[in-house]
């Protein structure tokens, strides 16, 4: 008897209508209003620039960036008023996660996520941001896509490589990256030629 059962399904994104506001301070709040909409239907991810995961790993410190990802990707629970700093803390959760740190995803309850099974194929239903996230971070983390940009200067390091070995999120950070190492080779062979 097998000790588990491989299962696949297509991840689908229930993201709901909302209208989300920044509450000023201290500390700053972001209010969300749920819209009413009839019938439901899947998120379309292409219209994302980066994956839910990405964005949240490369999320900055300020109010407003943390407003713009919400409304870019969704709020993680059904409440109204939420703390900025908790974005930032599940933010922060992620970034230990992504650099290797022993983590464990606690998804939440079932009500959030289902599985449908349908005569196209199986669907994993999501509900809320969080979850997506968990369950995204983990696929890309078994496939060992999971990377930290090598430039220790990049403003977005946090990244899912798309080829074996890669160790810079972008051409333009592996070409900067490589530009500084000319140069300071430049310099040391200009240093031994002086002498």
């Amino acid at each position: 008897m097998k000790s588990h059962y491989a299962v696949a399904a297509m991840i689908r994104y229930y993201k709901p209508s909302q209208n989300i506001d920044l509450m000023p301070g201290p500390p700053p709040q972001l209010r969300v209003t749920f819209v009413e909409t009839s019938g439901e239907a899947p998120f379309d991810f292409s219209r994302w620039k980066d994956a839910p995961h990405v964005a949240l790993a490369n999320l900055r410190d300020e109010p407003e960036a943390v407003l713009r990802f919400v409304r870019v990707y969704g709020w993680f629970d059904q409440r109204t008023y939420v703390p900025v700093q908790e974005v930032l803390d599940c933010r922060d959760f992620l970034r230990r996660a992504w650099e290797g740190g022993a983590i464990l995803f606690m998804l939440p309850n079932a009500g959030d996520i289902s599985l449908r099974v349908t005569p196209t194929g199986k669907h994993l239903a999501v509900y809320e941001m969080w979850s997506l996230i968990q369950i995204m971070f983990a696929r890309d983390w078994e496939e060992k896509l999971i990377k930290k940009c090598a430039n220790p200067d990049c403003l977005a390091p946090y990244f899912c490589a798309v080829r074996r070995g890669q160790k810079f999120c972008s051409q333009k950070c592996g070409v900067l990256i490589n530009v500084r190492r000319f140069r300071q080779r430049e310099a040391k062979g200009s240093k031994k030629g002086g002498k």
